[in-house]
């Protein structure tokens, strides 16, 4: 399934908004795939809700990290 690309600048307000709608069929599809191994619909939401949870902790440590870093090489 593809997946478009921003089509407004990062100052628009709607770009959140354009984004999940962007990703909603793909969402839908995971969630189906999901219930359709044999998950419960809840599960799977609320394991794709930690697993994005856990991805914005990474990509905060990982800014942190390299942060650090770059002070380091000063």
């Amino acid at each position: 399934m593809e997946i478009l690309g921003p089509r407004s600048t990062k100052r628009d307000e709607d770009r959140f908004l354009l984004c999940e709608e962007e990703l909603e069929a793909a969402f839908q599809e995971l969630i189906w795939k999901a219930v359709q191994a044999g998950w419960d619909e809840g599960e799977a939401c609320v394991a794709i809700a930690s697993l994005a949870d856990h991805h914005v902790l990474a990509m905060q440590c990982n800014e942190r990290t390299a942060a650090s870093i770059r002070k380091i090489k000063l």
